[in-house]
């Protein structure tokens, strides 16, 4: 039987959201003004005109929007003057999410997201505002009534995994927008200062490297903090919770969301390690699933933080029929298969080296930054060595009805697990020496909006040849 479900009167906001800062907060602005100046300009008279105008048709849109739930499809009917209806296979749904935000909490509604492996990547497929009871109802239409099995995970292992997968990047990409908007909210440079009050407490650290050295850790650390924050609110109260095809994930503090999705709606997993997991010899499970999270390509975090044993006993119970089943291919090995695996790292290092001390002799009074820089650098080559035995010693790739490899991603070791039939390309890659040695780097690409990917380097050509025609009867 079908049932036609309306739309959570919150969702005008949500329709308003791309006229946020161009629109809606310059007249919270201007009627903020006006109370302490008791002063109209034209400019705001224009834009309460226009504010309302927008309020308005939101308002339409809200009220024609119709979701409709029957036994084997879910349609999305919306538009005012050109009316669309969506319709989508329940069994082809990948993921479905709902995200409920302090404001939803009061207000009683959830923002709902239904994804397919169809929609444009780093976009929902819809978006849209239901009731929490309405909510509750339609899930239970797509996915069935709930029986999970709750594994719930502890403070302390999301806390280590927000420290180990945090980054100052991520952290300046978090602050840099809010703080910029914040300032034009209030209109004060609100970054200008920020710096300022750094380069004050940078200019009292006293050390052998130059003050500005001292400015560029600080905001690194900063944004570290920043982001470690980020991360440690986004996954807290995280707990997993399973059935028997089916998983959901929960999470948050302020913003509480949950994500369910079917197990055959997986298109890898991958169990990864940071360069500061090493440290801690701790390790992450991440599922890739298309629509997760409302943006393309976003992993879903299965297991927060855990030792490998710990790990792969987990992944064996949840995700038994991606186990491997082929024959595992290394990397040849040999005292001249290992330098080639340091012979980059080593061109590096040495590059480095050199490019330093000439630019310490041209540019003296700035010898220090750069011994700074360059041992930075030297590091970063020193790690990318290290991961290059790592390849060595670890690196593999079995071929079957699933696909499993184990090598490097950027600063990351991480092993990727995956059905054969989601892999959408495997790439043999043969330099000159490859040619010489009779090997191959082998590129595995996953079939899925992220496009996840792992390369397995100086494999035997001939044997993986062999084992690509075994399997997929594909002469290569």
């Amino acid at each position: 039987m079908k049932k036609e479900f309306r739309a959570h009167p919150l969702m005008i906001v949500s329709l308003m959201r791309p006229f946020l800062f161009v629109l809606v907060l310059p007249v919270l602005k201007g009627v903020v003004q006006y109370i302490v100046s008791r002063e109209v300009t034209g400019v705001l008279t224009l834009e309460i005109i226009l504010f309302a105008a927008i309020v308005f048709f939101a308002a339409v849109r809200c009220a024609a929007f119709r979701l409709v739930c029957g036994e084997r499809a879910v349609t999305v009917k919306s538009g005012v003057i050109f009316r669309t209806s969506s319709v989508m296979s329940i069994s082809k749904l990948s993921s479905v999410q709902t995200v409920q935000n302090p404001a939803d909490a009061v207000l009683g509604a959830v923002t709902y997201r239904i994804n397919t492996e169809a929609g444009r990547r780093g976009k929902a497929d819809f978006e849209f505002k239901l009731s929490r009871k309405d909510s509750a109802e339609v899930s239970k239409r797509l996915y069935g009534a709930e029986n999970p099995t709750a594994v719930r995970f502890s403070v302390i292992k999301v806390a280590m995994m927000a420290a180990t997968t945090s980054s100052a990047v991520t952290g300046m990409i978090v602050a840099v927008p809010v703080i910029n908007r914040a300032g034009k909210l209030l209109g004060v440079a609100l970054d200008r200062m920020l710096f300022d009050e750094i380069n004050e407490v940078s200019g009292e650290i006293q050390s052998y490297f130059p003050p500005v050295v001292n400015t560029i850790s600080l905001i690194f650390l900063l944004a570290y903090a920043v982001a470690f924050v980020y991360s440690f609110i986004k996954y807290i109260n995280f707990s997993l919770f399973l059935e028997r095809d089916k998983l959901e994930v929960r999470s948050g503090f302020f913003v509480r969301s949950r994500t369910s999705f079917k197990k055959e709606s997986v298109n890898d997993v991958l169990i990864d390690q940071t360069p500061l997991m090493r440290i801690f010899k701790r390790y992450a499970m991440k599922v890739s699933v298309g629509g997760y999270g409302g943006a393309k390509g976003d992993a879903a975090v299965i297991v927060p933080s855990g030792r490998h044993g710990e790990i792969k006993r987990q992944f064996s119970m949840y995700f038994p029929f991606l186990a491997p089943d082929g024959r595992l291919l290394h990397p040849t090995r040999g005292r001249n298969s290992r330098a080639r695996f340091l012979y980059f790292p080593a061109v590096y290092f040495l590059i480095t080296a050199g490019i330093s001390l000439v630019l310490a002799l041209i540019f003296p009074d700035f010898g220090r930054l750069i011994l700074f820089l360059m041992a930075v650098v030297e590091c970063v080559v020193l790690y990318y060595a290290y991961l290059s035995i790592f390849e060595y010693r670890f690196g593999k790739l079995s071929l079957g009805k699933n696909v499993y490899a184990r090598s490097v991603k950027i600063f990351n070791t991480c092993e990727l697990y995956c059905p054969a039939d989601r892999v959408g390309e495997i790439k043999l890659v043969r330099t000159p020496p490859d040619i010489r040695r009779g090997t191959c780097k082998a590129r595995v690409t996953v079939r899925s909006e992220g496009a996840d990917s792992i390369r397995v380097r100086n494999l035997d050509y001939e044997e993986l040849k062999r084992e690509i025609a075994e399997h997929y009867g594909i002469e290569v």
